[in-house]
C-alpha cells in the first residue's frame, strides 16, 4: 500500500476537515474545537499560496495533511508556521515522517524560509517525537495555555532551522 504525498487542491478540503473535526473530538490534540473547524477555512488556506499545502493519500483516500505557512511581516518572512495531521487509523505508519521530509526539504529549497515553527500539546507525546526526530528542539513553553473543562495542558513552541543561524 503505496503513500503518495501530493500538492493539496480545493476539492481536498472536505475530507481534511472531516479529519481534523474527528480528531478535535479528542481533547489534547488540536487546539480547536469541532465546530470551529470550517471547510471554508481549508480552501482558503489551500488557495492563499503562502507556503506549501500538502496531501498524504493512500489507495485513493488521504490519510495526512499538513502545511507550512509564511509568516507576512518583513522581518518574520524567513519563518514558517507548520501545521500537521495525521488522519486517525493511520498514525504510527510513517505519514507524519514523509509529510515532514517533503515539508522541510521544500523549506530549505525555497530561498526564503529560515526556521519553521509549530506548536504542540505536552500531552501528544508521539508527534514531539516525530518532530524531535526531524531535528526539531524545544523553544518555549506555553504553561496553562490550553483549558480542557477543569484541566490545563501546556503548549510547546518547537523550532527546526533550515538554514543559516547568525545573529
Amino acid at each position: 500500500m503505496t503513500v503518495t504525498i501530493r500538492q493539496a487542491i480545493i476539492e481536498d478540503a472536505r475530507c481534511i476537515v472531516e479529519a481534523e473535526r474527528e480528531i478535535a473530538q479528542e481533547p489534547g490534540y488540536l487546539c480547536s474545537q469541532p465546530s470551529e473547524l470550517s471547510e471554508e477555512n481549508v480552501k482558503r488556506t489551500i488557495e492563499a499560496a503562502q507556503g506549501i499545502y500538502l496531501v498524504a493519500e493512500k489507495e485513493g483516500h488521504l490519510v495526512g495533511h499538513a502545511f507550512l505557512k509564511a509568516l507576512h511581516l518583513q522581518s518574520l518572512r524567513h519563518v514558517a508556521q507548520l501545521h500537521i495531521v495525521v488522519h486517525k487509523g493511520h498514525q504510527a505508519q510513517g505519514i507524519g515522517t514523509r509529510l515532514m521530509e517533503k515539508l522541510i526539504e521544500w523549506a530549505k529549497q525555497s530561498g526564503t524560509v529560515e526556521k519553521i515553527e509549530l506548536n504542540v500539546r505536552a500531552s501528544n507525546t508521539r508527534a514531539i517525537a516525530l518532530y524531535q526526530k526531524m531535528g526539531f528542539f524545544e523553544e518555549g513553553r506555553l504553561q496553562r495555555r490550553v483549558k480542557l473543562g477543569d484541566r490545563y495542558i501546556d503548549d510547546i513552541l518547537m523550532a527546526l532551522h533550515v538554514k543559516g543561524s547568525g545573529m
